[in-house]
């Protein structure tokens, strides 16, 4: 495996959105970032990517596989390896309050987001009795604790990922894709494995906003397409971020696909405490 070295090389963030090459501002915000991390990083990370029997999880809802920093199995795969110091790279302060800093402007349009305030990072979060005294201690006096969530993901061949609008705690998901190489045969098929989102189709269709989201289920889903519509696909490419704020309009999914391919992801988010 080839050293790299992250003091000299860090990823590359425009300071404000509208300086990304793709930045959608309704119904909730979209960013994309092209050529996001130095190019023999990315390439470094797409090597090291964990395999398939790695992942200890399955979401039983469309049978995403998932590998994430609540898994003492995440932590034995990132020790001694690239992904370890990319890890440790993005779960710092520096890096969450950049990113926060970066959408501050579009969390004050939020109704349950506007009033958010003096954030704390937390590197490593644990639920335990004393954190939990401490944190409520820490919310008493206004100040809002913010934790970085880490997931690998592996969808495939017929499975996907339903429509929803996430969890109520997180404020920002950020995905970076990793198709395979160029001279893969199947190469050209991965562009359409990407993020799919949406918003309602006219003024006289059921409205399904919420804020508290989960996975929708077969016949929710059903209804769902009947009064939404895609506005913005995000498209399966290498060493771009994309990224969009939660709210209750934040709906997305990621298609069934039928192709023998793997679609592998790193999902980074941030959550409230």
């Amino acid at each position: 495996m080839e050293d790299f070295n992250f003091k000299k090389k860090s990823i590359d963030l425009p300071k404000n959105l509208n300086e990304f090459e793709e930045c959608i501002n309704e119904p909730f915000c979209i960013f994309e970032k092209k050529n996001f991390l130095d190019n023999d990083l990315y390439n470094n990370l797409l090597l090291n990517f964990p395999k398939e029997e790695q992942f200890p999880a399955i979401h039983s809802n469309g049978n995403k596989k998932f590998l994430n920093n609540k898994h003492d199995e995440f932590f034995k795969f990132i020790k001694g390896n690239v992904w370890g110091d990319f890890y440790e790279m993005f779960n710092s302060k520096k890096v969450c309050l950049t990113f926060l800093n970066l959408i501050n402007h579009e969390l004050k349009k939020i109704k349950n987001r506007e009033n958010l305030k003096n954030y704390l990072f937390i590197k490593d979060y644990t639920n335990t009795f004393t954190q939990r005294l401490i944190h409520k201690i820490l919310k008493r006096i206004n100040f809002n604790l913010v934790r970085i969530g880490f997931e690998f993901s592996i969808i495939k061949k017929d499975c996907f990922i339903p429509p929803h609008c996430d969890t109520e705690n997180k404020l920002l998901s950020l995905m970076i894709y990793f198709p395979p190489k160029n001279n893969d045969p199947f190469f050209s098929k991965y562009e359409n494995l990407g993020t799919n989102f949406y918003k309602s189709k006219e003024t006289d269709s059921q409205n399904l906003d919420i804020w508290k989201s989960k996975y929708l289920d077969q016949n929710t889903s059903i209804k769902f397409f009947e009064n939404y519509k895609l506005f913005y696909n995000s498209k399966f490419e290498k060493n771009k971020l994309t990224g969009f704020i939660k709210t209750d309009k934040s709906w997305h999914d990621v298609k069934k696909f039928d192709d023998d391919l793997i679609r592998r992801s790193v999902n980074i988010n941030i959550y409230l405490i």
